[in-house]
């Protein structure tokens, strides 16, 4: 492996008609997460008049600051760009966006938000046991698709998802050097995942129930989700962890400044506050190795600066009244905490880590997401094993690349490696089991049926877990200014029956924390 720490702008790459700039890029994924942040200030009523102004100007600042000097910026060829598309719209149609394929038991709550804020003028407040709440939640992915209206906020979705992860594909093809090796670590990220096939089996074996339908359940909800499990069940808070994990590893490979990385991750908490969370470990390292390099200049201060400027409403919208959520050491029986380090982190982890050519930052990559896969399963924050799976993103994501990093460069040493890459090997198919049968779900249920209930509707109808209102909805008290005095207007009118048919969920183990 190799890696740089301070910034360059890489080799020469012959310039050819049909290439884009990889900084424009990144400032059109910059720009978007920025977008979203201006958009909850009107969601919570602040007027164009203000909104407008603040997002050009916080847009032209990511371009003066993200845009890169030299002729030797580099460049991705279009084709790329198309390529990505098509894979990032193929992963989330499959995922039951647009409507064309199932969709998990998750989306009864995240259709019935999107519903809301697409066909109710902002901001409005629910009616729930007598007072009015407010939603509180990360609602990043739903504010651009809700201005298309009610009719179209379903494909505007699906479209804003794959523009982001098509965007975050293209960049990572700098990442590595051939055709061959690109293909090959993207296959390895979308295959991605531990041996739940083996952790059910066993299970099974001594008579304990398991879901065969969802193999992620196996460890009584102790779980890292598979990157297709990530983007069918959880996009927002995929998307949120992957673009900081891209952003880290351009950083590390020399191929992008340290503000690039650093802005993104305050950006995102509007989509996933947990999935920041686990970046923090990330951020400490590439900040004190780039102070310690003195690898940064003032446009990549400026830049995190201009960032953490934006998102400061998101950030404090998302602490309002969220003390309800909980938060908590986690007991985890000792043989449930081994079998889960060893059949969902070891497998990938020890192959990398025991190869002695990496460079001082990468054993440094490889010990933070160690530590931080060891450490996230004894935390809770919110619902159930949330914390542990939303926060685990982003090490998940940067393990999954250095494991294929390692794969490649094993295999250019191969009368060296070869016991080592037959292990390789085999760990990859074991876990190809897990996201076979998350589309072999996908593929085999029918279209889940559009929503017609309200959030709260919704809620108290859904077939999954009851989760508490605290995770979505803050009294309507706890908000500043005119939000206190919201009338309750949506909620009053829901119909009998929230879908015009029975929603397919997961064949669950009767005795299971699932969620």
């Amino acid at each position: 492996m190799t890696s740089a720490v301070a910034f360059s702008s890489g080799p020469t790459r012959a310039v050819t008609a049909l290439n884009v700039r990889a900084d424009w890029l990144v400032i059109a994924l910059l720009s978007l997460f920025a977008a979203d942040n201006i958009l909850l200030l009107r969601f919570l009523g602040l007027s164009a008049f203000w909104a407008a102004p603040l997002a050009i100007g916080l847009i032209i600042g990511i371009i003066k600051l993200s845009k890169l000097r030299g002729a030797e910026v580099q460049r991705i060829p279009i084709a790329v760009l198309g390529y990505a598309m098509l894979i990032a719209l193929a992963v989330f149609l499959l995922g039951g966006e647009g409507r064309l394929f199932y969709a998990n038991a998750d989306w009864q709550i995240r259709d019935a938000i999107l519903r809301d804020i697409s066909s109710t003028p902002w901001p409005f407040a629910y009616a729930l046991g007598g007072q009015a709440v407010i939603l509180r939640a990360p609602l990043g992915m739903y504010l651009i698709p809700s201005l298309a209206g009610s009719s179209g906020s379903e494909i505007a979705m699906l479209l804003s998802n794959s523009i982001r992860l098509a965007l975050l594909i293209s960049l990572a093809w700098q990442l590595f050097d051939s055709w061959k090796t690109r293909i090959f670590a993207l296959c390895i990220f979308f295959v991605f995942s531990g041996w739940d096939i083996v952790g059910s089996l066993l299970y099974n074996n001594a008579g304990i129930p398991v879901s065969w339908d969802h193999l992620e359940t196996w460890n009584f909800g102790f779980q890292y989700s598979s990157h297709i499990t990530q983007a069918f069940w959880v996009p927002q808070h995929a998307l949120a962890g992957w673009a900081s994990a891209l952003t880290f590893l351009l950083w590390r490979k020399g191929l992008a400044p340290i503000g690039w990385f650093a802005a993104t991750i305050p950006l995102v908490a509007i989509w996933s506050p947990l999935a920041i969370m686990g970046a923090v470990p990330f951020v400490l390292l590439a900040g004190v190795t780039s102070l310690l390099n003195k690898a940064y200049d003032w446009r990549d201060v400026a830049l995190t600066l201009l960032a953490f400027a934006a998102s400061l409403p998101a950030l404090f919208y998302l602490q309002i009244d969220a003390s309800n959520l909980g938060s908590e050491i986690r007991q985890a029986p000792a043989f449930i905490y081994i079998l889960l380090f060893t059949f969902e982190v070891a497998p990938f982890l020890i192959l990398p880590l025991l190869d002695r050519t990496n460079s001082g930052l990468e054993r440094a990559t490889l010990w933070t997401i160690l530590f931080c896969l060891i450490l996230m399963p004894l935390w809770k924050i919110g619902i159930n094993s949330d914390f542990q799976m939303r926060a685990s993103i982003m090490p998940l994501a940067l393990l999954a690349l250095m494991f294929a990093e390692w794969c490649i460069n094993a295999v250019q040493q191969r009368p060296r490696h070869r016991p080592a890459l037959a292990f390789a090997v085999l760990a990859v198919l074991l876990g190809t089991v897990t996201p076979a049968f998350e589309l072999h779900r996908a593929l085999v249920n029918d279209p889940s049926p559009a929503p017609r209930c309200s959030l709260i509707g919704a809620w108290n109808k859904q077939s999954g877990l009851i989760a508490p209102y605290a995770a979505y909805l803050a009294d309507a008290r706890s908000f500043p200014g005119n939000l206190k005095q919201l009338p309750a207007l949506v909620g009053f009118s829901d119909p009998a029956n929230c879908w015009d048919r029975k929603w397919q969920t997961i064949a669950e183990p009767s005795v299971r924390d699932h969620r």
